[in-house]
């Protein structure tokens, strides 16, 4: 698959990965594993391991989970806070725009 396809489907706007120098935030993390549930979160955040989940967990909260060093608390509530409310919001999107089409709102 190529870059731009992939951008396409996570949602980056094009040429985004190229911009990428260092790290990417967790609501783009979040949007990868949401299309691809497959991957390893270990091996796309690190670049360590297999690509795809060898453990078939596919569950990025329990991955990341397991990544996130004990002391980091702090860092794992907001993970998964940020990751909740991405998911909420998104399905909440998809009912603004299931009821927009079904009432032909312009």
């Amino acid at each position: 698959m190529g870059q731009t396809k992939f951008e396409g489907l996570v949602g980056f706007s094009r040429g985004y990965i190229s911009k990428v120098k260092t790290s990417i935030g967790a609501d783009k993390l979040s949007n990868i594993v949401e299309v691809f549930p497959d991957l390893n979160l270990d091996w796309l955040i690190t670049g360590k391991g297999e690509m795809i989940d060898p453990s078939g967990q596919s569950d990025p909260i329990g991955q990341t989970i397991g990544m996130v060093e004990e002391g980091s608390v702090d860092y794992k509530n907001k993970y998964l806070e940020v990751l909740e409310e991405n998911r909420s919001l998104r399905r909440e999107i998809e009912k603004l725009r299931k009821i927009k089409h079904g009432s032909n709102i312009p």
